[in-house]
């Protein structure tokens, strides 16, 4: 199989990452559960990830808090920091996983929502800035579009935030591992992550980086090995924000892969910006094609007649063992026409090689030129 889907998970796992993962598995103890050597160990390890995460994304004095994954990092970034009667301002790139719980909170009538349209193929700082009220709380908004590859100016829109005592969302899950992600400079409060993806760790893990001064409600409530005489939850992260047993095996192979993808990042972005360009150019070729996505990022998303897209998809499964994506991708507003345009993702990742992307291309003549024959 050629995979070609790397935005939902990526295939290539790091030598390092496994190891790590089998390790931690075989030497299983709680941390924080216990004052014995192992349960020490691994809380050792929990501590580690920790600083080698925000080392990764350069927030020097922040509080890094491990999730299952990135929906639920956003979701407690989200709901733990819900005002009732405020506003919140986001963007048409988002993921359902910032898009839901915003909107439960505006039908619920807890919050009013404004979600900013792009313009001209790009997200206009100034139409944020319009978007301001008095009672803007936060602004949440994608590091990449999982759909068009697009990166937003977090920089300019951190910058509007903090002028305005705003804070900053910011949704890693596609971003982290292909753009530059600077924590502090980029004056961002809470930045979401995903260890399955870009990073190159094990699926079952996530993060929520909180910068100093931001609080962050519980959204679980538990054992956290901390204050156990205590029947009201800790009022301090990381251990108020992740109660229960921690995945020590997923958090043991996201520290292994972003060491990897911090030290490999530059040549592998290199790498697929290369395969990009080159599918961009290959399939703009094809009759009835309409291109989403920026060329020189990590994914090639295109639409069709809907009848045809979804055929297309099944036959690169089927008779040429390519693994692509077809729907909405969980973002129905990223490319601006709703559910009523469903798209094929394919994404590159470090397992991918320009070869593979020359039978990607072979394939999708093959199939033009004998199922959408034009007459």
């Amino acid at each position: 199989m050629i995979y070609f889907d790397n935005a939902a998970t990526s295939k290539y796992k790091p030598r390092t990452v496994r190891k790590a993962a089998a390790r931690a598995l075989k030497n299983s103890a709680n941390p924080g559960r216990g004052s014995h050597l192992d349960a020490v160990q691994s809380a050792m390890l929990v501590h580690e990830t920790r600083r080698e995460i925000a080392a990764f994304v350069q927030a020097k004095n922040a509080t890094v808090v491990f999730t299952k994954n990135c929906t639920e990092a956003l979701n407690l970034a989200i709901l733990g920091t819900a005002k009732l009667g405020g506003h919140v301002i986001t963007t048409s790139l988002e993921h359902n996983s910032v898009l839901r719980p915003l909107s439960m909170l505006r039908k619920e009538g807890l919050i009013s929502l404004t979600i900013i349209e792009m313009r001209h193929g790009a997200l206009d700082v100034e139409s944020i800035k319009s978007a301001l009220t008095d009672k803007t709380y936060l602004i949440a908004v994608t590091s990449m579009s999982n759909v068009t590859g697009y990166a937003p100016p977090l920089a300019r829109i951190g910058e509007l935030c903090a002028s305005q005592g705003i804070k900053f969302l910011v949704d890693g899950a596609q971003g982290l591992g292909h753009r530059e992600i600077d924590f502090d400079a980029m004056q961002m409060d809470l930045l979401c992550g995903a260890g399955h993806k870009s990073l190159h760790g094990a699926q079952g893990t996530g993060f929520l980086v909180i910068g100093k001064g931001t609080f962050v409600n519980p959204l679980l409530y538990g054992g956290t090995g901390t204050e156990s005489d205590n029947l009201l939850q800790p009022m301090l992260p990381p251990e108020s924000l992740e109660s229960g047993t921690l995945n020590l095996t997923g958090i043991a192979a996201l520290r292994e892969g972003v060491r990897w993808t911090a030290k490999n990042q530059e040549k592998l972005n290199s790498k697929i910006s290369e395969i990009s360009e080159y599918l961009h150019d290959k399939v703009s070729e094809i009759p009835k094609v309409e291109i989403h996505s920026v060329k020189g990022s990590p994914f090639l998303t295109f639409s069709l007649p809907e009848k045809e897209i979804e055929r297309v998809a099944d036959l690169l499964n089927e008779q040429y063992h390519i693994a692509v994506r077809y729907g909405l991708h969980c973002a129905p507003l990223a490319v601006g026409k709703g559910a009523d345009t469903p798209t094929i993702r394919i994404s590159i990742g470090a397992n991918n090689t320009r070869f593979q992307a020359k039978r990607l291309i072979q394939a999708l003549h093959d199939i033009f030129k004998t199922e959408f024959r034009q007459e």
